[in-house]
């Protein structure tokens, strides 16, 4: 029989008559799937596993600065030749910087009398100077007291400024030293400032007395010593604590 339909196919063919059609289950297993060197595209290019042999596309950084791929998703089915995008430079992040410091410059000691009368004490770590402070540093040296001691003049020098910073340094003198440097008195005792701008004073002669105005816990001189003008551009705070210990002979 099977030589009967294959001697009929060749004749048939040779006759120039088509052959007949293929079951239906033969044409069905024909049918489907990419022809040979085709490549099925993804509509997204972004769903779907990656192709047989082929590498998934670099990644752009993702929002933290790092590399690799964004969180929750899958690489492209395909890789697709482009141009790679690029690279957006990170934005500068403007970091507040640390509180440090200031820088002392250098400053000799010289001679002179000592700021406060009677006994004190120079406090602990936090009346130093650079000591941290709420929004700023600690500018000078706090000299413990009792209410109402006495406090002068260390040099020769002219008085240039008095004012009261009740939320902050309350009653308070600047002195121009003969040496060229600026004293700064503050928290004075109410009503005991014996000087005023432009006054002449004398090393060792009394201008005021401790108190405990402004922002004070209690009685005490904040000291201070400026290079180069108070407050003024170029001007800044030294520690002090060198030039007072010898004022009051103990040594630089």
């Amino acid at each position: 029989m099977a030589r009967s339909v294959r001697a009929t196919s060749l004749l048939l063919i040779a006759l120039g008559v088509a052959a007949p059609a293929l079951p239906a289950k033969a044409a069905a297993a024909n049918a489907g799937g990419a022809a040979p060197g085709g490549e099925v595209m993804s509509s997204s290019g972004s769903t779907g596993g990656a192709a047989p042999g082929a590498a998934p596309p670099t990644q752009t950084a993702t929002s933290a600065g790092t590399g690799g791929a964004l969180a929750g998703q899958k690489p492209p089915a395909h890789r697709v030749a482009h141009r790679p995008a690029a690279k957006k430079k990170p934005k500068a992040v403007a970091r507040k910087p640390a509180a440090r410091a200031p820088v002392t410059p250098a400053s000799p000691t010289v001679a002179g009398v000592f700021p406060v009368l009677g006994p004190y004490s120079f406090g602990g770590p936090d009346a130093r100077f650079g000591a941290g402070r709420t929004g700023h540093i600690h500018q000078g040296q706090d000299v413990v007291a009792a209410s109402g001691q006495g406090i002068v003049a260390p040099l020769t020098g002219t008085i240039v400024w008095q004012a009261d910073q009740p939320g902050g340094a309350g009653i308070y003198l600047v002195e121009h030293g003969s040496d060229g440097r600026d004293f700064v008195f503050m928290h004075l005792l109410k009503g005991s400032v014996l000087v005023a701008p432009g006054a002449a004073v004398r090393a060792g002669e009394r201008i005021a007395r401790v108190g405990a105005t402004g922002d004070a816990t209690g009685p005490h001189l904040h000291f201070e010593i400026w290079v180069g003008g108070w407050q003024v551009r170029g001007g800044a705070p030294i520690d002090p604590l060198p030039q007072l210990r010898r004022w009051a002979g103990l040594g630089a």
